[in-house]
C-alpha cells in the first residue's frame, strides 16, 4: 500500500522534497546571514532548551524569567521536545517549520486530489500553495507555531471527509487546539462549517464547534489570566497585542463588542486592511468566493483587522497563517463549483478547469518570492566568522546583551537581553551593518557613539562592522582584557 501512494503520486512528492531541500538550504543561509531574531526565533530555542533543564518553557526576552506561557498558551511545544533533544539549536525549528509547510501542501494536494481525480488540477492547487508569496513570507519569519495550523486544519478535513477516520480527526483539532489560545475560536467555525458539509456525519461538527467553546473558555479565561498574575503580567499583554482598550481577554473583549459595537467597528482600521485582503485573494482569482467555504476566512481575519498592529491588521508574516487552510479549502470547493457552473454540460469542462488553475500558477510564479534567490540578501555571511570571533571571548557566565539577529548564535544563558534592553551587562556585542531592530538607523548610530565613549564600558574588539563591548566593573578582572582587538594584539 506505501508503495501504491508513491507510485500514485510520485509527481507530487518529487516536487515536495525538492522544494524541502530548496528552502531549508534558504533557512540556512538566512540564519547564517543573521537573518533571523530573538522575536521569535531565539525565544523559542530557548524554550526548549531550558525546558531540558527542567524549567518550564522560560525564556528572558520579555523583561522577566520566566515561562512564556505566561504571553502565549502553547502547549504542543512539548511535542517538539523530545526531537530538540536529538538536534539541539535554532537550525532545528527552521527546519522544522519548512518540513511541517510542505506537509500541509501534501494535505491541500490529497484533499484536492479526491476533488479532481482524473487530472492535473490537484498538482496544480498545490503548487500554487507552495509558490503562494504570503505563506512563504510566514515560512521565512524565523519560527512560529501558527505555520503549523494548515497542516492540522487540512490533515484534519483531510481525516473527517476523506479518508472518514473519527480517532485520527479528533486528534489533529486537538493538537490544533494546543498551537495557541485563539485557535480554538477559528477551529469552533470549522465545526459548524462540517456540520453542515458532513450531512452523513454532522456529529463531528457539533462535537468540535463544542469542544471549541469549551476550550476557548479555559485557555482564554483562566489559563492565561492565571499565568499573568504569577509572574506579574497581568493586563501587559493584551489578547490579540494591542486590544487593551476593549479588556485583556476575549470575553472583555466580546462584551464590549456586545455593549457598544458601532463604536468597536468604527475603529477598525478598514481602510488600510482591505487592500492587503486583496492581495490575499487576487493570486487565487478570487475562486475562493465562489464556495460559502470562504465563510471561514471571516473570523481570522476580523481578529487580524481590528488589531491595531499593522503587521497583524496588514495580514503581515506569519499572523496570516489561520486564514491559508480556510482560503485554500475554499479555493478547491470554488473551482469544483466553477467547473459545475461554466460547464457543467460542456465536454470541454476539464480544460476549462485546468485553464483556471494554470492561470492561478502563473499568477503566483510571477508574483512568489523570487528575491529570496539573490545572492545580496545574504551578504552578511561573510561577517559570520568574525562574529563568532566575538562571541568566543565572552565567557559562559557573563551578561550579554545584543543585537536581535545576533542573539540567536549566541550560546544560551539565563543573563541575556536584547538591546536596547542592557540589563547592566558585562559584554555588549552590535554589527552596524545587519538588522538592527529595533533601532532606526539614527538611533542605532547614537546608541554606538555613546557606546565607543561611554565611562562604563570599554571597546575590547572591533573587525569591519563588529564592535565587541565590556563593561568596566571590578568584579570583570578574571575575563579576557580590554584592548584585545580581533586580529591584533
Amino acid at each position: 500500500m506505501q508503495n501504491s501512494f508513491l507510485r500514485r503520486h510520485r509527481s507530487f512528492l518529487i516536487l515536495l522534497l525538492i522544494w524541502i531541500v530548496l528552502f531549508s538550504a534558504l533557512r540556512t543561509l538566512q540564519h547564517f546571514s543573521f537573518g533571523t531574531n530573538t522575536y521569535d526565533l531565539a525565544i523559542f530555542d530557548y524554550m526548549m532548551h531550558f525546558t531540558l533543564e527542567g524549567e518550564m518553557m522560560v525564556e528572558p526576552f520579555h523583561g522577566y524569567w520566566g515561562t512564556h506561557f505566561a504571553v502565549h498558551f502553547m502547549p504542543i511545544l512539548f511535542l517538539l521536545v523530545p526531537l530538540y533533544l536529538i538536534f539541539q539549536g535554532p537550525l532545528f525549528l527552521l527546519y522544522i517549520q519548512v518540513v511541517v509547510c510542505a506537509l500541509s501542501a501534501l494535505m491541500l494536494y490529497l484533499i484536492a486530489k479526491k476533488e479532481f481525480p482524473g487530472n492535473h488540477t490537484a498538482f496544480l492547487v498545490g503548487l500554487s500553495y507552495l509558490l503562494y508569496r504570503p505563506f512563504l513570507n510566514g515560512l521565512m519569519y524565523d519560527f512560529h507555531p501558527e505555520m503549523f495550523f494548515p497542516l492540522l486544519l487540512f490533515s484534519a478535513y483531510y481525516f473527517a471527509a476523506v479518508h472518514k477516520n473519527s480517532v485520527i480527526y479528533y486528534l489533529f483539532i486537538g493538537l490544533a487546539f494546543c498551537l495557541k489560545e485563539d485557535t480554538a475560536i477559528f477551529v469552533f467555525f470549522f465545526g459548524l462549517f462540517l456540520f453542515f458539509k458532513l450531512e452523513e456525519n454532522r456529529r463531528i461538527g457539533l462535537i468540535t464547534a463544542a469542544a471549541s467553546l469549551l476550550y476557548c473558555f479555559l485557555t482564554l479565561g483562566v489559563v492565561i489570566p492565571f499565568f499573568r498574575e504569577q509572574v506579574g503580567l497581568k493586563g501587559r499583554f493584551e489578547f490579540v497585542n494591542l486590544w487593551g482598550d476593549y479588556g485583556d481577554n476575549v470575553f472583555d473583549i466580546l462584551k464590549a463588542f456586545a455593549a457598544h459595537p458601532f463604536q468597536v467597528i468604527g475603529s477598525i482600521p478598514w481602510a488600510k486592511s482591505l487592500p492587503k485582503l486583496f492581495n490575499l485573494v487576487a493570486p487565487l482569482l478570487f475562486i475562493p468566493f465562489f464556495s460559502w467555504a470562504a465563510l471561514l476566512i471571516v473570523p481570522p481575519v476580523l481578529i487580524l483587522i481590528t488589531s491595531r498592529s499593522p503587521v497583524m491588521s496588514g495580514f503581515g508574516l506569519h499572523y496570516a497563517a489561520n486564514i491559508f487552510p480556510f482560503l485554500f479549502l475554499a479555493l478547491v470547493f470554488g473551482l469544483k463549483n466553477v467547473q459545475e457552473l461554466i460547464a457543467k454540460k460542456s465536454k470541454r469542462k476539464v480544460k476549462i478547469l485546468l485553464y483556471a488553475v494554470m492561470i492561478i500558477v502563473i499568477i503566483n510564479v510571477a508574483n512568489t518570492k523570487w528575491n529570496l534567490l539573490k545572492p545580496s540578501r545574504y551578504s552578511a555571511l561573510k561577517d559570520y566568522k568574525t562574529v563568532r570571533l566575538c562571541i568566543d571571548k565572552i565567557p559562559a557566565e557573563s551578561s550579554v546583551a545584543s543585537l536581535s539577529a545576533i542573539i540567536p548564535h549566541i550560546p544560551k544563558r539565563k543573563n541575556m537581553a536584547m538591546l536596547p534592553r542592557t540589563d547592566d551587562a558585562d559584554y555588549i556585542l552590535v554589527h552596524s551593518g545587519i538588522n538592527r531592530w529595533p533601532f532606526s538607523v539614527g538611533e542605532f548610530e547614537a546608541f554606538l557613539e555613546d557606546l565607543k565613549v561611554s565611562e562604563e564600558y570599554d571597546q575590547i574588539a572591533k573587525e569591519g562592522e563588529v564592535f565587541l563591548f565590556k563593561r568596566k566593573r571590578s568584579n570583570l578582572n578574571d575575563l579576557p582584557e580590554a584592548g584585545s582587538v580581533i586580529g591584533m594584539e
